[in-house]
């Protein structure tokens, strides 16, 4: 199960806070709650302080967001290292992607 909590940082700027497994059956309801919050003209951020477990699907869908410059705040350590593979292996990230909270250079 995944809970998705809105936080509003302020008039501009939200953060999407993931608590639980994130797997490939909640990925269409956070493209959604991305959406709607892109909508409102927001600026979105991704946290996965609370995340436990993530499959190949939602870790997908992170390095899409990543691409799109939706910053990924406080990845599991395992999560943070299998992006940084994925991007490695072909993903097209460029230099302007934002870094992982944490990223060592």
């Amino acid at each position: 199960m995944l809970r998705i909590t809105t936080v509003r940082e302020d008039e501009k700027n939200v953060r999407l806070r993931l608590c639980g497994d994130f797997t490939a059956e909640y990925v269409p309801e956070l493209e959604r709650a991305l959406a709607n919050e892109a909508a409102d003209m927001h600026s979105v951020a991704l946290d996965l302080t609370n995340v436990g477990v993530v499959d190949r699907e939602a870790l997908m869908f992170l390095c899409a967001a990543r691409s799109r410059q939706i910053p990924i705040q406080n990845p599991p350590n395992y999560v943070r290292r299998w992006i940084k593979l994925e991007s490695r292996c072909g993903a097209s990230l460029t230099a302007d992607t934002p870094k992982l909270e944490a990223e060592e250079e």
